[in-house]
């Protein structure tokens, strides 16, 4: 149709109006919508591909880095009777301040004197000591007189023996050679030859020798006799004497330790009543009495008090899963959050964290605690902001430790899956906070 007309129908007619646009138009509202819509699945796209830091999330406490700084129980060293307090809780008491005075509960300690009476049988063992040494000594001198007197006993023994034998040989040669005289004499006197006057003083010669002869052998005899009586006599004076000399030297030996015992023991109670004022070990706060009142026995080991040390160096321990455990290295970085403490955790993103403190990795432990977890101990970053002081002892704490950098889509697809976080090694330390590239990931 020819538009020959300035009068368009637009203008004549209200086309909005009719029935047939409403049915047939898009309306405005789905315009906008569908470009929030498109606007967001970009976004949606752009964020999946956006660096997203795989982390591990501990649970823990508040404590301290180091043993001597954390709160301790003071016990009792000796069981006893509590008779006065010299603290209460609140207090702030520097080392070596008296906390309680216990008095003693056993019956081997009540004498008031007893330290004065051990001395002097200390002093009564050490007399026994110096009269045990000095008969050990004289007895010693007994021995080598003994010896002496015994050596030359046997030498004059010896002597006379010798002499006695050379008498002996003398007195067998002589009988010998009257023997074969009288046999000759007999002969010729058989034969007529000799004289019957020559016969009997030949025979009284004969009988002269053999008296003489067995004179000589019991005297020889004898005087073997008297050497082995002086050896055998000397033998049993020195054996007594040395045998006193041993009796003295184990005497001197048990009473030694007899003194040793003593002194132990008179140490040992003066140390023991030094422990009747129990003192504080280090400076701190009295937190808590977990004993009261006066005439209050008390056992060895039983915790009277507790005590908090005013310097401490501040950390957190922390309980991971055992699978999260090889994750874990000496150094790593990681957030904290403490409660009570508001904070905005961004878990993946910990640059837009708002309200966490910068932790990292001390010590691990090898060891499975009796929660089933494994406990780490993460002190605070140098590199980070402090920690604030209101923290105290005990309260909880939440920490993200902090691994790999991987794109949300794959972050989304592992947790879909329910794979853990991808294992790494890490390859330096240091450089800025929370720095990931510096990790590489080791499959």
């Amino acid at each position: 149709m020819l538009n020959i007309t300035d009068n368009e129908p637009k203008k004549i007619i209200k086309v909005e109006s009719t029935k047939a646009y409403k049915l047939t138009s898009v309306p405005i509202f789905f315009n906008y919508l569908s470009k929030v819509m498109w606007t967001v699945l970009v976004l949606f796209l752009v964020i999946l591909f956006v660096p997203w830091t795989q982390n591990v999330e501990g649970y823990g406490q508040v404590t301290a880095f180091r043993p001597e700084q954390r709160p301790q129980t003071i016990q009792s060293p000796i069981p006893g009777t509590i008779r006065q307090w010299f603290v209460r809780e609140g207090d702030t008491v520097n080392a070596g301040d008296t906390l309680v005075f216990i008095t003693e509960v056993k019956d081997e300690y009540f004498d008031p004197n007893l330290v004065e009476n051990l001395t002097s049988e200390l002093q009564a063992k050490e007399a026994a000591l110096i009269s045990y040494q000095d008969k050990a000594k004289a007895l010693a001198e007994q021995i080598k007189a003994l010896k002496e007197s015994q050596e030359i006993k046997l030498q004059q023994a010896l002597l006379k023996v010798q002499a006695d034998s050379n008498e002996y040989e003398a007195a067998q040669m002589q009988f010998k050679f009257s023997e074969i005289q009288f046999k000759r004499t007999d002969t010729l006197y058989q034969e007529g030859v000799k004289s019957r006057f020559d016969w009997e003083r030949s025979n009284q010669a004969f009988q002269d020798a053999t008296a003489k002869l067995t004179a000589a052998r019991n005297k020889y005899l004898q005087s073997k006799a008297d050497l082995l009586g002086i050896r055998a006599d000397f033998a049993e004076k020195i054996s007594k004497a040395e045998s006193d000399r041993q009796s003295a030297i184990s005497d001197f030996f048990a009473t030694t330790a007899e003194v040793a015992k003593l002194r132990s023991k008179i140490n040992s109670i003066n140390v023991r009543r030094s422990f009747y004022y129990v003192t504080a070990p280090q400076r701190g706060m009295v937190t808590r009495m977990t004993r009261a009142g006066i005439g209050e026995n008390i056992k060895e080991g039983e915790p009277i008090m507790e005590i908090m040390p005013l310097q401490y160096q501040i950390a957190v321990e922390v309980f991971i899963r055992p699978v999260d455990l090889p994750l874990m290295h000496l150094g790593e970085k990681g957030r904290i959050e403490f409660d009570g403490w508001p904070a905005i955790v961004f878990s993946g993103w910990p640059s837009i964290t708002f309200g966490t403190f910068g932790g990292e990795i001390i010590a691990i432990d090898n060891v499975l605690s009796e929660n089933g977890m494994y406990r780490i101990l993460m002190v605070p970053d140098k590199d980070d902001v402090p920690w604030p002081e209101q923290i105290r002892f005990g309260s909880g704490a939440r920490a993200i430790l902090l691994l790999k950098d991987v794109p949300v889509w794959y972050e989304i697809w592992r947790q879909l899956n329910g794979f853990p976080p991808e294992y790494y090694i890490p390859v330096g330390k240091g450089g800025s906070n929370g720095d990931k590239s510096k990790k590489t990931a080791s499959k």
